[in-house]
């Protein structure tokens, strides 16, 4: 799954219901005398923000399964900007600010003096009051002017701030700073003019520490190649800073594997980590994490996917409490556009009217939950801005016998039951990819192999190793792949992201000026309602161009030890369950 540092996917906050939980299960365990129990994971539906709390007792190792690994250490690049990273660093970042599980903004009172505030709007200007309390664990004070200077490096496509080693996973921010400057012990952070965005308030204007990129000798400030080397030497090693409750244990790294996070000594913030260690360790197989949780050896997952059986067992082992619900990610099929049979925008056209939406929900989703077949690239259909902009394009409509005639109208002909290119020659089989252990992927690539054969177009599945898909996508080496994208209620960002020519998690290919224009104008505004209009016009560009097809809002599950305090599904967020790591503990 991938996502961006700032919190820009989906959907605005304060203008979408809050996410409910559709099914729990399991039981909760018995609360000692004094303890303040809210209640187990069925509380999440009438009161999500505080599921599951409990006072915590001092001491514990925790142990928590991901499902997948991560091949990089730097978030704000293309290979780097993935959710299992972002997780396992949530213990060790900046606390800017976070989503809470009924999708309400909450900026961190820990960090900031006060409430970041938009002092002008043209051009628009931010302003940032850091406490002096608030120091990386080495005792440096954290945001200085070198801090956000840092990140704006990071963010950027302009070479004379950084050269192509950034490799920036987003570039909507970056290219937008006009200039940063320290003013009245504050920083403002001002912006191209003309440049407006609703969202303003949830940017993530700090990340790194400037400080030790200075330290290691990288004289990022002066030289755009030195900062793609910085850039890159965050990307390779191990954070031993930190500006969060925790610390990483850089002993106790194996890549994309394992770690461990100790408590940071120098943590500034009134939540104090009362857990001793927390160790966080990679179980793809979901079979298997279910053992191990019943086994002791873990304490609780959040796995990437829903599985039937697993799902089912979880809810009846005892001592274990359950929850299936909505999460902030929707998947989706993307074609890679450097191929040279996919360039042809006839041939995108034939498959996604072949590939029926209704049967791979059918066979994935559906018969455990309640799930969202996705027909927007931006909104869910909860959102008040949601608008169906691929059916009527035919898209997911499973209908073979018009994919048929596209390809014989675009001149394609077929050889027996094999489809030849329009010179004669052979189709070279096309590579399916996803994540290795998806279930529900890989049942969706098995589905569009079956329809691909119907259309005389030759593949192969070739599930992808849980550490190398962001290496797979930023390189793209895929010819069609399904994956996730997981943000938060955020939007504004997303088309940027997702789609301009210039971002480095444009996996598709896109390079059209027209969508480069809707995107860019989506961040034109103050004002929600405009910036979603523009947001779906700038979608049904991208629909226009057959090369990514929404499937569906993925459902999850996350399973734990009823011996956890404080760990809470939170489906408004990148981070999920490590939204507030620092109150993770075991129940007093």
């Amino acid at each position: 799954m991938r996502l961006s540092r700032k919190p820009a996917a989906l959907l605005a906050s304060g203008v979408v219901a809050a996410l409910a939980l559709t099914a729990c299960g399991g039981g909760d365990g018995d609360d000692s005398e004094g303890s303040a129990n809210v209640g187990g994971l069925e509380a999440c539906i009438d009161d999500p923000n505080n599921c599951n709390a409990a006072e915590r007792k001092q001491g514990g190792e925790l142990t928590w399964a991901l499902s997948s690994g991560w091949d990089a250490w730097n978030g704000n690049t293309a290979a780097g900007n993935s959710l299992y990273l972002t997780q396992v660093t949530t213990g060790i970042s900046i606390p800017t600010g976070q989503f809470l599980p009924d999708s309400t903004w909450e900026w961190s009172r820990d960090l900031l003096a006060k409430e970041p505030e938009l002092i002008q709007e043209s051009p628009m200007v931010v302003r940032y009051e850091v406490r002096p309390e608030a120091v990386w664990d080495d005792g440096t004070p954290i945001g200085s002017l070198e801090d956000f200077l840092f990140h704006r490096n990071s963010l950027t496509s302009n070479k004379d701030l950084c050269n192509a080693d950034c490799d920036p996973a987003a570039v909507s921010y970056g290219d937008n700073v006009e200039s940063i400057d320290e003013v009245d012990g504050g920083i403002e952070v001002t912006f191209v003019e003309g440049y407006l965005d609703p969202e303003w308030s949830l940017s993530v204007p700090i990340s790194l520490p400037s400080h030790i990129a200075t330290e290691e000798g990288f004289d990022w400030q002066n030289d755009p190649a030195e900062m793609g080397e910085a850039a890159t030497w965050f990307n390779s090693t191990i954070p031993y800073w930190s500006a969060g409750p925790y610390k990483i244990d850089v002993d106790s790294v194996n890549m994309g594997q394992s770690l461990s996070l100790v408590p940071n000594e120098a943590w500034y913030g009134e939540i104090k980590p009362t857990l001793d260690k927390i160790n966080l360790e990679v179980i793809s197989e979901q079979p298997t994490m279910l053992t191990a949780l019943e086994n002791g050896e873990i304490h609780g997952s959040e796995p990437a996917s829903l599985q039937a059986d697993v799902a089912e067992q979880a809810g009846d082992l005892p001592g274990v409490v359950s929850s299936i619900g909505p999460r902030p990610a929707w998947d989706h099929i993307d074609m890679n556009l450097n191929n040279s049979f996919l360039s042809d925008i006839e041939v995108r056209k034939a498959i996604f009217t072949a590939i029926s939406l209704d049967q791979i929900l059918e066979a994935t989703y559906d018969p455990i939950t309640e799930s969202e077949k996705r027909t927007n690239h931006v909104f869910p259909a909860t959102s008040p801005y949601h608008e169906d902009i691929i059916s009527e394009l035919g898209q997911g409509s499973g209908d073979i016998e018009a994919a048929k005639k596209i390809l014989a109208d675009a001149g394609y002909e077929l050889d027996g039951e094999t489809l030849k290119n329009k010179d004669g020659s052979d189709i070279e089989p096309l590579s399916l990819v996803w994540l290795e252990g998806n279930e529900m992927r890989e049942i969706t690539m098995t589905l569009l192999q079956s329809t691909l054969e119907k259309l005389g177009i030759p593949s192969e599945l070739n599930p992808n190793a849980p550490d190398k898909l962001g290496t797979t996508l930023a390189e793209r080496k895929f010819d069609i792949v399904e994956f996730g994208w997981i943000g938060s209620p955020a939007f504004t960002g997303s088309p940027s992201q997702y789609w301009n020519s210039g971002s480095s998690s444009n996996y598709a290919g896109l390079k059209s000026d027209a969508i480069d224009e809707a995107t860019e104008a989506v961040l034109l505004t103050t004002d929600f309602a405009e910036a979603a209009a523009l947001a779906n016009e700038a979608a049904k560009l991208v629909a226009a161009e057959y090369a990514i097809l929404p499937v569906v809002t993925t459902p999850g599950l996350i399973v734990m030890s009823d011996t956890i305090a404080n760990i809470r599904p939170n489906g408004a967020t990148q981070t999920g369950p490590f939204y507030n790591i620092a109150e993770w503990g075991f129940k007093a």
